[in-house]
């Protein structure tokens, strides 16, 4: 793993540059994603819905530490952090009852620090730190298609033993403890059934029942990575819904193709929007927004017309376009060999819809139609 060495080697060298291009004496990352982003995979959170952890990163030109309270850092050090990059930091432990910000005292009294949330008194550079996480490295994106692949066959297996009469709540838990059983934190599992799927677009699962169509949608991670993704399954045929669904996947095949290495997220919307009007459905695109950049957040970047990030080797998209009642969404990388869609390989036994566009063959997750009784 000496490959990983030297990725986290470059990662420090990238933390200082940009301290010193500022004009500052060093950087304290507290947030979850920045965390896991440094430490290539390493959570510091307890729960699942903060947003700055327990453990937090200081840089600067002499060395690098990961501060933690006495109950976190055995875990953080053996669990967490691989011991290729374990082994070129400095851990700053205290007592748990303690006052961080006098542990802290030391290293920032008197000094210009930036952070990713402008705690004790450092000054909050968020936005410019978080552009430096959104291109993956080879080693990350290799995570993420292993994360994709797992994904794809928990939604593959599991949405085929779905019935009918199942309630979302249900669903939600069979879904949840199948990724949970894989090492996957599911962050965000979203089950719309027959009548959900035509009243909200951000359903979150109610004690329903599913009747004659379900699609779930994911957002799941590990290793800090988020991967988005959808699958959808109807319980007895309907022409006009499989057409709509074809629609949708239409649209999706449109956002992919469109996202290449230095075009800018704000054209791909535009592209979006004009799919929408191709299939009849102008105005759809106004119900829910259509996705954008992802990454060590489920959306790092949500794409609308004024999105001025231009893609880059190394990103990785999700767009999720939705008529009222079907949705479709994966999780794609731009890689030096060109788009690969993670959460959909080649070889899963989800059946597809297929497009050629932009020099492309886009595979779309299918409406898979599930008879029962």
């Amino acid at each position: 793993m000496m490959m990983l060495r030297s990725l986290f080697k470059a990662r420090v060298d990238l933390l200082r540059d940009f301290v010193e291009q500022r004009g500052f004496d060093g950087i304290l990352l507290s947030r979850c994603d920045n965390f896991s982003w440094f430490t290539f995979g390493a959570r510091n959170h307890i729960t699942l819905n903060t947003e700055v952890g327990t453990a937090h990163v200081f840089v600067n030109q002499e060395s690098v530490y990961i501060f933690t309270n006495n109950i976190e850092r055995k875990r953080i050090e053996k669990e967490e952090m691989d011991e290729e990059i374990s082994s070129q930091v400095e851990f700053g432990e205290y007592l748990w009852s303690k006052n961080m910000a006098d542990v802290l005292k030391p290293f920032i009294s008197g000094k210009k620090i930036v952070s990713d949330t402008g705690m004790l008194g450092t000054v909050d550079l968020k936005a410019q730190i978080d552009l430096l996480r959104y291109a993956m490295s080879d080693f990350e994106l290799k995570t993420y298609q292993d994360l994709g692949a797992a994904c794809d066959e928990v939604l593959n297996r599991k949405m085929k033993e779905l019935k009918p009469d199942m309630t979302e709540l249900e669903v939600h838990g069979i879904v949840y403890s199948s990724l949970a059983k894989e090492g996957i934190e599911p962050i965000f599992v979203m089950v719309s059934g027959e009548e959900s799927a035509n009243l909200y677009r951000h359903n979150l699962p109610r004690n329903v029942r599913l009747g004659k169509k379900v699609f779930v949608s994911i957002c799941a991670r590990k290793r800090g990575l988020v991967v988005s993704a959808t699958r959808s399954v109807l319980f007895e045929k309907d022409q006009a819904l499989i057409d709509q669904h074809k629609q949708n996947c239409y649209i999706d095949a449109v956002a992919i193709s469109n996202s290449k290495v230095g075009v800018k997220l704000s054209t791909v919307f535009e592209q979006i929007k004009k799919a929408y009007a191709e299939v009849g459905k102008p105005y759809e695109w106004m119900l829910h927004h259509q996705g954008g950049l992802a990454g060590y957040n489920a959306r790092e970047i949500i794409a609308n017309e004024l999105t001025d990030y231009e893609l880059r080797v190394g990103n990785v998209v999700a767009w999720n376009p939705t008529i009222t009642g079907t949705k479709s969404e994966d999780t794609v990388a731009l890689t030096q060999d060109g788009v690969k869609i993670i959460s959909y390989y080649e070889k899963s036994d989800w059946p597809c819809v297929e497009f050629k566009m932009n020099g492309m063959l886009i595979r779309r997750p299918d409406l898979l139609v599930v008879r029962r009784g």
